[in-house]
């Protein structure tokens, strides 16, 4: 490449930075399809593409700019992993687990680009995959405080007995104090679903103590900021505005406690050909913060704009249809924003018995800072009054319907209460001869594993096999 060549390029990539940044979509994204259609291995042109596309909703259109640029590299460990990870962040996993793939195939692997790849496969529900790539991962050196890879493995098989080769793993890393609080806390979780897999509470809720003991100290949790920030919502004022309705666009809200069946729910409504199930999506957390922080809560323009922002980034540039899960139980926290956005979203309530959701919290670890109180049982108490305090005033103050479920009932009854669900949410009781399921959605939550078990009665219940060496069970 020419000097000349080089500096034409270096200004025009500038350029289009420049509209980026002020706002010019149409224009940047034009003059980098421009520079990629001349120099498609051009890394910053491809990567601040796939950057405004993602920025856009178009989330196939990214991956496909992030996939043509490791392509065209060569598909060099580090670059296959920057991409394939962005690819992964897009939901598009089939096609990240493809460029792993054919990274692995020329001979390019690196300990992290098996991590991700096991990560991939794990979300997919290709177990077996994934505890391969993890293996290969731990062969190879991978940084165990950056990459929880031995937890992983717990979570990608039941375990039959204590003989099983994993346990020693899980033991010596658990107790090494070389390593951080975080990932022995995540190997402590992993230890303790074995011991729960072959039916050795006691050993399990032992774990489970410390594990959630060295949580605690890696995320502390305030119940005060709780307190404050859950009465001042309550005391905020209602919505006074309300959008237009929609009809070609109907959002569907599960929310609840973690733990209690959310992604259950949203995995088999989207078994519905007329169903997308868009995963826990943080958009609307973010979009609260923004109204907040501008103080345009009452703006209609305001709001009108962020239901146009949450809908272009929820609907995407794949198949169309009606209905859109957002499965982020987190959200019950923003109903009243639903409400005004969105009034013809439907809100799916999950509950489950208090006793057997604060142990599957206590059990599990969790990455986001939202679920710092997981690790004290007091303080999950204090967070399901919390969350029941704030459902019962939404379903006093919000006129937007609201569908309780008991993941007790869809254990006993599945096909009963999927039924009653679908007609709440106006989905067609029939589906056309020429109607094909969508493709089963990635999984990202805690729930990975069991979401893709088929429905079992053992979970309701469970807490009494815990109950004489975790006797704080009762209070709830």
């Amino acid at each position: 490449m020419s000097t000349t060549l080089r500096h034409d390029e270096a200004a025009r990539f500038q350029t289009a930075q420049a509209l980026w940044q002020q706002g010019q979509v149409a224009p940047a994204r034009a003059l980098l399809d421009d520079i990629l259609a001349h120099h498609p291995a051009h890394p910053d042109a491809a990567t601040l593409l796939a950057k405004l596309l993602q920025s856009q909703g178009l989330l196939n259109a990214a991956s496909n700019v992030m996939a043509s640029l490791c392509r065209h590299s060569g598909m060099a460990a580090t670059t296959t992993f920057r991409c394939a990870q962005f690819i992964q962040q897009c939901q598009r996993q089939p096609l990240a687990a493809a460029l792993c793939d054919e990274a692995f195939a020329l001979g390019n692997a690196s300990p992290e680009l098996h991590a991700l790849a096991g990560n991939i496969a794990r979300e997919v529900g290709e177990f077996h995959a994934a505890r391969t790539h993890y293996l290969a991962a731990l062969e190879a050196g991978i940084d165990l405080n950056a990459w929880f890879v031995i937890s992983a493995l717990a979570m990608n098989q039941r375990y039959e007995t204590r003989t099983h080769p994993d346990f020693e793993r899980f033991v010596a890393h658990f107790h090494d104090a070389a390593y951080s609080f975080r990932a022995r806390a995540t190997t402590g979780f992993g230890l303790a679903k074995a011991y729960d897999d072959i039916g050795d509470y006691a050993n399990a809720a032992e774990t489970l103590r410390e594990a959630n003991r060295l949580s605690k100290q890696a995320e502390p949790w305030s119940r005060q900021s709780w307190a404050q920030w859950l009465d001042a919502r309550m005391k905020s004022r209602l919505f006074d505005t309300e959008l237009q309705v929609a009809s070609d666009f109907v959002p569907v809200f599960i929310v609840g406690l973690p733990r209690s069946g959310t992604t259950l729910v949203a995995t088999q409504l989207a078994k519905h050909p007329d169903v997308r199930d868009r995963g826990e999506l943080s958009l609307l957390g973010f979009i609260a913060d923004r109204l907040q922080a501008g103080n345009h809560y009452h703006d209609a323009g305001a709001l009108r704009e962020a239901a146009a922002l949450y809908r272009t980034h929820v609907i995407q540039d794949d198949t169309r249809v009606r209905w859109y899960i957002d499965k982020n139980p987190n959200n019950f926290r923003y109903l009243d924003l639903i409400a005004a956005l969105f009034p013809q979203a439907r809100i799916i309530h999950c509950r489950r018995d208090h006793r057997d959701t604060a142990l599957s919290i206590w059990s599990q670890s969790f990455a986001h800072a939202h679920y710092a109180f997981a690790s004290d049982l007091d303080d999950v108490a204090d967070f399901f009054d919390g969350h029941d305090k704030l459902m019962q005033h939404w379903q006093q103050c919000i006129r937007l319907p609201i569908h309780s479920l008991d993941y007790e009932a869809m254990i006993a009854d599945a096909g009963s209460t999927l039924e009653k669900l679908k007609a709440f949410i106006g989905l067609p009781q029939v589906v056309t001869p020429d109607s094909t399921p969508s493709s089963p959605a990635a999984i990202t939550s805690a729930s990975m594993w069991q979401a893709r078990q088929p429905i079992y009665r053992s979970s309701v219940g469970r807490w009494k096999n815990y109950l004489p060496h975790v006797p704080e069970l009762e209070r709830f």
